[in-house]
């Protein structure tokens, strides 16, 4: 009579498990990340001449981000059961002792998640064991209740977080930025004159539409450029259908252009509607965009 293995996992559990671990992971990741995302917003939102950041992983915040991301990874440390296993009553076992992995061996699995496609197969193939625990040394069983747990060592517990934040950190830090970089201008620079100019050209043609706030800086560092910021106050909202913010957007930058030829400036031109309990904003980039020092370097190789 065959003996049935009480602790075999079926396919449809440990798929399960990968998938709710993957969701609940995310969803904490995305927790960390959520100051770096309202500071983001918070700035594009704020009306003001002050740039605009592009970039919603930028600033100190990212590096609160960076560590909910780096949960990920760490999401067995504590006696090989991540919240998912918990709640589906796996454990990561040593391979060769059956006792609860270490902290560094859940994370040291848990690195061939970015392999997340040939994981599913291998793991659909032999529900105890995909590359990561082959990797590990490591392999998935039924939780046992009786199975001796040990005391949580806050050492070997951190020691894999701060791997892994460190290692998410060079990585990102490796990477080329896509952050459109800000425009350093010269305040002293500033052109009263052709400021109200293009006020003046503006207020003409859509006086009847909005109120125009226009500052020109003749001079951005190491760069042949003018810059201009335009802020235009909308007297109706505009800006909620994108058909109209489209029809007014290119009219407002036709007459931006009528002034200032595209590639001899660089800027950003802000939208806003506030009235009736309602406030409501858009920026965007206009004339020529200053690319960061990482991309530069970057093209700069592709180009050699």
């Amino acid at each position: 009579m065959t003996t049935i293995d009480n602790r075999q996992i079926n396919v449809g559990t440990r798929l399960g498990a990968m998938l709710l671990d993957h969701v609940l992971m995310t969803i904490i990741a995305l927790v960390f990340f959520l100051p770096a995302i309202t500071s983001g917003f918070s700035d594009v939102f704020k009306v003001s001449h002050e740039q605009a950041s592009f970039n919603l992983m930028g600033g100190p915040m990212r590096y609160i981000g960076i560590f909910g991301f780096a949960l990920y990874f760490c999401k067995d440390i504590i006696n090989g059961r991540s919240i998912a296993k918990r709640i589906l009553k796996l454990q990561v076992v040593d391979n060769a002792t059956g006792q609860a992995a270490n902290p560094l061996q859940c994370f040291i699995r848990n690195l061939l998640c970015v392999l997340w496609p040939v994981e599913v197969i291998v793991a659909m193939a032999n529900t105890s064991r995909r590359l990561g625990d082959r990797l590990a040394g490591t392999k998935l069983v039924q939780y046992d209740p009786a199975l001796e747990q040990p005391q949580i060592n806050i050492g070997k517990t951190l020691f894999p977080v701060i791997i892994s934040y460190g290692l998410i950190l060079l990585l990102m830090q490796l990477m080329p930025t896509m952050q459109m970089a800000k425009a350093n201008y010269s305040e002293t620079s500033y052109n009263q004159t052709e400021s109200k100019e293009l006020e003046k050209i503006i207020t003409d043609s859509l006086g009847q539409y909005l109120t125009p706030d226009i500052r020109v800086y003749d001079t951005v560092k190491n760069q042949n450029l003018k810059y201009v910021s335009t802020i235009l106050k909308l007297k109706e909202n505009y800006i909620a259908d994108e058909n109209s913010y489209n029809q007014l957007h290119e009219i407002v930058t036709n007459l931006i252009y009528s002034k200032f030829p595209k590639e001899s400036f660089t800027g950003q031109l802000k939208y806003f509607y506030k009235g009736d309990g309602q406030f409501q904003s858009r920026v965007t980039i206009i004339g020529t965009y200053i690319q960061s020092k990482k991309i530069k370097v970057m093209l700069h190789r592709v180009n050699d």
